[in-house]
């Protein structure tokens, strides 16, 4: 591991108290990327770069003051460390500001693999043979895969030292399907994984969403209007209730009481089959953050049973609220139910596949109005065929609640674990 990032982190700890600072942390980290890209069908760019990054805070009483900068000389971190004090001295008190309880020291190896550009060149084109191959009119628009590096510390004034060392593949495809005139809405998938062991188009998420789109040319808005079902794949139902999540168990609306769960710890939030946690140990979750506010991060429980267990509170937020503070408070986690995905579908007797959510943000009350993008048409149990310019609208909270089925498998993608999930009480029209 990177043990010189510790050094540099402990020099600026140092310089911290030397000028004034009651407490302080320091983080430091130093990366690599490898990286090839593909646009329009053609390699286009291939790149190594290099970062490092040092932020400090520093606690003048409880006056906090904090600076960040992208380089490691002593120049600069002497820079930074006279830069977080002057704005801790002339910052506010507030008391729910701490540097974190020491908890010794600790190393995290999450295992750091070189980069091996020539696998990443061969995947990526074995990937557009396959597309060519398959599905000859799905156009790929942009297609990027990175190998990322690095090397993290973290340090105390409590006596806390933390160091990671870990790397990745991340993979991103943006596509659409084109036949003459006829041209699909642009779509994409991705995932982060540790090797790149599988094929990229063995991608179980990005396969069916390159299969699905050619059936997208025939697209038809939805006629009428009417209330049904809403049938979410794991990527749109995370981010629907990632948004939930924001709005009712996050810090800032807890802190500013606009949460409309904020009284409602130990009560029923959502149908008794959903539960929800954050778990960046998870056996799936790619390089999760070990630390969390200071300490050993661990898995939280959100939501059991359709009761909300939990608000995900980081230690400033609890201190600001007198509530709990969370041990995570990313990589969601949800259980998966009982169904597979043509379980899940034969259930519906009319409603929507989405794949893709195209609306702004829930309103304070949970209601929310949108474009299914990439979405189908079911009716009788079965997928007649692809929608255009076809609106979603509801209330998330009570969607949550209207839970229709869940299913059995998750998609992980490497930051994740979310299974398909359908919800009543939709109001579906055609735009």
């Amino acid at each position: 591991m990177g043990h010189e990032l510790y050094e540099t982190a402990e020099y600026a700890l140092r310089e911290l108290r030397a000028k004034g600072a009651d407490g302080a942390e320091v983080r430091v980290s130093r990366g690599a990327m490898d990286e090839l890209n593909l646009d329009a069908g053609k390699f286009s760019l291939m790149r190594t770069t290099f970062s490092s990054s040092i932020s400090v805070r520093a606690l003048i009483g409880s006056r906090k003051g904090t600076h960040s900068t992208n380089r490691l000389d002593r120049g600069t971190v002497d820079a930074a460390v006279a830069a977080a004090v002057e704005a801790a001295a002339s910052s506010d008190p507030d008391e729910a500001e701490v540097i974190s309880a020491g908890i010794g020291g600790h190393e995290f190896d999450l295992g750091k693999a070189p980069s091996e550009p020539g696998l990443i060149y061969d995947r990526m084109d074995g990937f557009m043979k396959a597309v060519k191959e398959g599905y000859p009119l799905t156009d790929v628009m942009q297609f990027i895969v990175c190998h990322n590096g690095w090397d993290a510390a973290y340090a105390n004034t409590n006596g806390t030292r933390a160091m990671t060392a870990a790397s990745q593949y991340n993979v991103s495809v943006t596509f659409s399907t084109r036949d003459g005139d006829r041209t699909t809405s642009m779509n994409g998938s991705g995932y982060t994984a540790k090797d790149l062991g599988m094929e990229i188009l063995s991608y179980p998420e990005l396969r069916r969403l390159i299969a699905g789109s050619a059936a997208e040319l025939d697209a038809r808005p939805v006629e009428g209007k009417f209330t049904g079902s809403l049938l979410c794949s794991p990527e749109c139902f995370g981010e629907f209730l990632g948004e939930v999540l924001g709005n009712c168990v996050g810090g800032g609306s807890i802190i500013s009481g606009t949460s409309p769960w904020k009284d409602s710890l130990g009560a029923e939030v959502a149908d008794r089959r959903l539960s929800v946690s954050f778990d960046p140990l998870h056996a799936r979750v790619v390089n999760g953050s070990r630390m969390q506010d200071g300490y050993l991060a661990a898995r939280q429980e959100i939501i059991s049973g359709g009761v909300l267990k939990a608000f995900a509170l980081n230690e400033y937020a609890a201190l600001k609220t007198g509530l709990t503070r969370a041990s995570a408070t990313d990589c969601m986690v949800i259980e998966p139910g009982d169904l597979t995905l043509d379980g899940l579908i034969a259930g519906i007797d009319r409603g929507i596949l989405i794949n893709r959510f195209s609306g702004g943000s829930m309103a304070p009350n949970g209601d929310f109005s949108g474009v299914a993008k990439n979405s189908f048409l079911i009716e009788g149990g079965k997928v007649v065929g692809a929608v255009a310019e076809t609106m979603v609208s509801g209330n998330m909270l009570e969607m949550l609640k209207n839970l229709k089925g869940l299913g059995s498998e998750q998609d992980f993608g490497g930051g994740s674990a979310i299974p398909w999930a359908s919800f009543d009480g939709i109001v579906i029209s055609g735009k």
